[in-house]
């Protein structure tokens, strides 16, 4: 705690140096920059720590219920660094779900780089795959994106603009050259796509449950890779297959 006090105090004196128009003196020592790094470095450390423990507040309380000063203390900082790094609440939410919906947007775009000139399907498979996956390992992104999309407004709004509406094109776009090569269940894709959200997530977001009612864990990998098989096993379709609805006389 007396670590992060000092960092705070010297972070504090080098930004009201900086407000008022004067230069902050750069090491010309070795040891100086030494120095340095390890100030950078613990800025880092502490900035990265609250988001950690801000993204557990937000999605336990939601934006409105969420308390900057449960975040400092969980993160074990003092409470004006909170500020210092993040200028307000808005602030450290909009910090957390960037963080968030960024590891996702970085792991699907190289998916998606990976797979240039391979067919659409394939692409779809893996991607959805890549998305059971980190909804298992993040549980919380999906409580932080439910309690800003049942409400509607600015933040919703501000979700939607910058993250949202781009994965759903792209994906739905993925979809509608699945159906028409008769890999994917019919259905309107945006409708189909939020069905497919809501069958893998809900089980991660309700996991205490999930193992009192079935004694399974669904954190576990075997039940992830399960998982895996059957929420793609209900939309996706393999070369032949008959579409879901369809029914053969006898």
């Amino acid at each position: 705690m007396v670590e992060c006090h000092l960092d705070f105090a010297i972070q504090s004196r080098q930004l009201k140096t900086l407000r008022a128009g004067i230069p902050v003196d750069r090491p010309s020592k070795p040891e100086e920059m030494v120095q340095q790094r390890r100030r950078q470095q613990r800025s880092i450390d502490t900035r990265d720590r609250i988001i950690e423990a801000a993204a557990l507040e937000f999605a336990e309380h939601g934006y409105e219920g969420a308390s900057t000063r449960n975040v400092a203390t969980q993160a074990g900082v003092q409470h004006p660094l909170v500020a210092y790094h993040f200028k307000s609440k808005e602030g450290l939410w909009r910090a957390v779900l960037t963080s968030l919906n960024e590891r996702f947007v970085n792991m699907y775009r190289s998916r998606l780089e990976g797979l240039r000139g391979v067919d659409a399907p394939t692409k779809l498979r893996l991607i959805l795959e890549d998305f059971i996956r980190f909804s298992a390992e993040n549980p919380a992104f999906h409580w932080l994106m439910s309690h800003e999309a049942s409400k509607g407004g600015r933040r919703m709004n501000w979700l939607v603009d910058e993250y949202v509406r781009h994965f759903f094109k792209e994906i739905t776009e993925l979809i509608r050259a699945s159906q028409k090569a008769g890999r994917f269940v019919e259905g309107e894709p945006h409708h189909l796509l939020y069905i497919f959200v809501g069958a893998v997530t809900h089980l991660f977001m309700l996991g205490a449950e999930v193992k009192k009612v079935s004694g399974r864990s669904p954190n576990s990998t075997a039940y992830v890779e399960e998982h895996v098989k059957l929420c793609l096993g209900l939309f996706l379709r393999e070369p032949g297959e008959p579409p879901a609805h369809s029914s053969t006389a006898d």
